[in-house]
């Protein structure tokens, strides 16, 4: 499945973040297909495949210190008319 996330920071955690981008590493079963930053600096957007709970939560939970993710199930809009036009 297909994640969408947002991840944004208050500015005093800016060092907090950036530390932690510098250790970051990327369990087995989370696949990112791309990843973006704000260029107004406070959010980090990753686009990413995952299908494994315990990937995802690995992926995660060293972040909820430091900052807020909202994380959205997404499919491609092509692929979601599709399975809508079968209903």
């Amino acid at each position: 499945m297909l994640y969408m996330e947002i991840s944004s920071w208050e500015p005093q955690n800016r060092d907090k973040i950036l530390e932690h981008f510098k250790e970051i590493k990327v369990p087995a079963g989370i696949k990112i297909v791309n990843q973006w930053v704000d260029l107004t600096g406070s959010r980090y957007f990753i686009l990413y495949e995952c299908e494994d709970a315990e990937a995802f939560a690995a992926f995660n939970l060293p972040w909820s210190d430091v900052c807020y993710i909202e994380s959205v199930p997404v499919m491609e809009s092509t692929k979601f008319m599709s399975l809508m036009s079968k209903k």
